[in-house]
């Protein structure tokens, strides 16, 4: 299994949970196109991962008012994260071996608790797209693509109604996330493809 990360400390325990290869990938505020290409390169002709998932997260969650963002902050939060997410999913669709999985692990807001993180809700929303995207290119080769959001680092939990599991809200990366990450890779999961699974114990009630 091959994981595709930013060196974020939950991710690093996912790798763990996996028992997952590590790609790393540059700080979010140093993966500008020049830091990426090299990674992209060089990545070029690796294959024969069966299974491949790749987490591109900030290392820490900023919070605030869309108009109050000036241009670096946008770049910070939502151009560089989408730009990570493009080469981080193409680089997924080389190393996957034919009839493997790859899952896009995506941190997404709950809509209930997405106030003052509109450019983390819209890099999740682009990132389900690219895996949606990458479902039907590698489809023909027996490739199946998922996305899995997680709320873990984002769940402010402040507003009714509680989430239905309460207790386990919002959920360890290296526990229920990593769980449902098994889940998607396992051929109990054969005709899955192309879809998300919120790991948010509910909090997102879809």
């Amino acid at each position: 299994m091959l994981l595709i990360s930013t060196p974020v400390p939950e991710l690093r325990e996912l790798a763990d949970s996996l028992g997952a290869e590590w790609l790393g990938f540059p700080r979010m505020d140093e993966a500008t196109p020049e830091a990426l290409e090299p990674i992209r390169v060089a990545t070029r002709a690796e294959a024969g991962f069966r299974h491949v998932v790749v987490a591109l997260w900030a290392e820490q969650v900023e919070e605030g008012p869309l108009v109050e963002l000036d241009d670096e902050g946008w770049s910070l939060r939502a151009e560089r994260p989408l730009l990570a997410w493009c080469v981080g999913m193409g680089i997924a669709s080389r190393c996957v071996a034919d009839g493997g999985a790859i899952v896009a692990l995506v941190e997404s807001p709950a809509p209930i608790d997405s106030e003052g993180l509109t450019p983390e809700a819209s890099v999740a929303e682009g990132a389900i797209v690219l895996a949606r995207s990458l479902a039907q290119s590698e489809g023909p080769r027996g490739v199946r693509v998922n996305a899995v959001t997680t709320c873990a680092r984002l769940g402010g939990g402040a507003l009714a109604p509680p989430p239905a599991l309460a207790d386990r809200y919002p959920g360890a990366v290296g526990d229920e996330v990593a769980g449902a990450i098994r889940l998607l890779l396992s051929d109990d999961a054969a005709g899955m493809t192309a879809g998300v699974t919120h790991v948010d114990c509910g909090r997102t009630l879809r």
